[in-house]
């Protein structure tokens, strides 16, 4: 019986990427505010258990709070759910049957399809390419990477998305210990804004790559958050970029370098696209290349990672 809101939460002392604790409060208030409640229902996908939690249970007692790091200006919420608490939400307060329906009428993913056409070209020489979808979800990436004869492999907490990846063949990973030096490519997309500690888990996954292996990692850009957040305060816009229990790292193109940076990897430059994709490609792949992944690790939030 959960009766303490220290049962369930984990409190952020310091930058998650630098490890600072030299930090400025943003904004700091109580879930229990009235408005505050009105910021929750931004999220679509919360189930009647969560809403119960936060009218008879404790997630009114939990304190909504963005800091933002002196050193490397990173933004974080510095109270976040910890392992127990990341359970029930991701078990317990999202709408399994919302959610698969939602994940069910997703558009196929073009770019995840090219990206995987890349990496095959990188690594043509090997009878078999492993891969893995780090917050795999209901795998979607899973499926076209299986279809495309990739060795297949996913992560993730929701026990109801693992048994529906399980019942699609993929396999499934529990311990990355198993997998070190293992994987020619690792797709996290849309993870590292919801980790409360995503340092660490960039670390082991630089640990399951092979010397040559390639980290693709995806995060919702927030450079504009500090004006969003000062302009508009607790509105639909900001909810999308830090949110209570899900989005609570807020990262821009220099951030989610300095987190590779940190756990031993280097994004990729100009010569390092040129190194990796030196064969002949077709118009419509290098125009894609050119425009989702060169122009974007210039300036955007979605990065390719490789060993220093």
């Amino acid at each position: 019986m959960l009766n303490n809101k220290n049962q369930i939460i984990l409190n952020r002392e310091y930058c998650p990427i630098c490890k600072s604790k030299n930090c400025s409060v943003l904004i700091s208030t109580n879930h229990s505010r009235p408005d505050f409640f009105n910021f929750i229902k931004f999220e679509k996908y919360y189930s009647k258990e969560l809403y119960e939690g936060y009218a008879y249970g404790i997630l009114g007692q939990l304190l909504y709070e963005i800091a933002e790091c002196n050193d490397c200006h990173f933004i974080y919420l510095t109270e976040v759910l910890n392992d127990v608490g990341m359970e029930l939400l991701y078990n317990n307060w999202l709408d399994k049957e919302l959610l698969r329906v939602h994940y069910s009428n997703l558009p196929y993913d073009i770019v995840a399809e090219r990206i995987l056409k890349l990496i095959k070209t990188n690594f043509s020489k090997k009878d078999k390419i492993n891969v893995m979808d780090f917050g795999a979800g209901y795998g979607n990436f899973c499926s076209i990477a299986a279809k495309s004869d990739f060795n297949t492999f996913a992560f993730d907490l929701s026990t109801d998305k693992k048994d529906h990846m399980n019942s699609m063949g993929i396999n499934i990973i529990n311990n990355f210990k198993k997998y070190h030096g293992c994987f020619d490519f690792i797709w996290v997309n849309q993870v590292f804004e919801h980790l409360s500690d995503p340092l660490e888990v960039f670390i082991n996954l630089r640990q399951c790559l092979t010397e040559t292996g390639i980290i693709y990692a995806a995060v919702p850009d927030c450079k504009n958050i500090k004006q969003i957040l000062n302009k508009k305060g607790l509105s639909e816009k900001l909810f999308r970029l830090l949110s209570p229990h899900q989005h609570i790292n807020a990262f821009n193109n220099m951030s989610l370098k300095l987190l590779g940076e940190k756990a031993g990897l280097k994004a990729f430059a100009m010569i390092d696209f040129l190194k990796l994709f030196n064969t002949s490609l077709k118009l419509n792949d290098l125009k894609f290349l050119i425009k989702k992944t060169i122009k974007n690790s210039s300036w955007g939030t979605g990065l390719f990672f490789n060993l220093k």
